[in-house]
């Protein structure tokens, strides 16, 4: 018999979900300090050993949803926890039916590649026209995000809070900037950075702007001792594949990705 609870044993988590760090990079940075208190973790256990752990993260709108495990462990979580009406899935391909058996997921599936960076393969472009973007910025960072509305390249996740959690550099031109890229997930604790946010204004691509960016994101991350250094990007993305290729990204996994609404709601 499996038996669901809550977790509250950060050790006993971040145990399971290390033993691929690549792949649970998110729910492993979500055991930070800072974001502990937004984030609930629930374990599937068989004669008291962890089969599978679930992570309903609170911290952005709508709940984001993960989980890791056997597909008998992740089904008993998924029966067995009180699920969000609404949220943003995170989930592995070959588990896509069983999350289906909860929430409407659409037709065609958001696929993403799991991207995943060692310091031994960086290698970073010259960033001398990138600027650290602060909290102050937030309005500006908001601004150039607000052109993002093209199909497959809408900014997901996005709180100014993480500004002020993680790292985000940009690139001004003409008096506003102009292009940029940061953090979802930013823990030196955890040894865990999730690059996201990376965004070019249409007028200014072609020039190496997000590849800066995203080069100076890493930079940092690395300078903070964090070994544990990903990102998602859109299957057919290609344009962006090229540009995280470059910098030596390596593929690393698929997985489903969006919002989805509960069944029966």
């Amino acid at each position: 018999m499996i038996r669901v609870e809550r977790l509250t044993h950060r050790a006993t988590i971040r145990a399971f979900l290390g033993r691929d760090r690549q792949l649970t990079a998110y729910a492993l940075g979500d055991l930070d300090d800072g974001l502990w208190p937004e984030s609930d973790y629930f374990g599937a256990l068989r004669d008291g050993v962890l089969e599978a752990v679930l992570l309903l993260y609170r911290g952005l709108e709508p709940t984001v949803l993960t989980a890791f495990g056997t597909a008998e462990g992740l089904r008993a979580l998924l029966r067995g926890v009180a699920l969000p009406g609404e949220v943003y899935y995170l989930w592995l391909p070959e588990h896509a039916a069983i999350l289906a058996e909860h929430y409407d997921l659409p037709a065609e599936a958001h696929e993403e590649w799991r991207m995943v960076l060692s310091r031994a393969r960086f290698d970073p472009p010259p960033l001398n026209r990138v600027l650290p973007v602060e909290p102050g910025h937030a309005g500006e960072l908001a601004e150039l995000y607000r052109h993002a509305a093209a199909p497959g390249e809408e900014v997901v996740a996005f709180s100014p809070a993480q500004i002020a959690r993680g790292r985000f550099f940009g690139v001004w031109r003409d008096g506003r900037l102009v292009a940029a890229a940061g953090t979802h997930v930013w823990s030196p604790q955890e040894g865990v950075a999730a690059i996201g946010n990376v965004f070019t204004h249409p007028a200014y691509r072609g020039r190496g702007y997000a590849t800066q960016c995203t080069a100076a994101v890493a930079q940092a991350a690395f300078d903070a001792g964090i070994e544990t250094v990903v990102l998602n990007v859109r299957r057919d993305n290609l344009p962006a594949l090229r540009v995280y290729e470059k910098l030596g990204f390596q593929r690393y996994a698929l997985f489903l990705e969006g919002p989805a609404l509960k069944r029966g709601r």
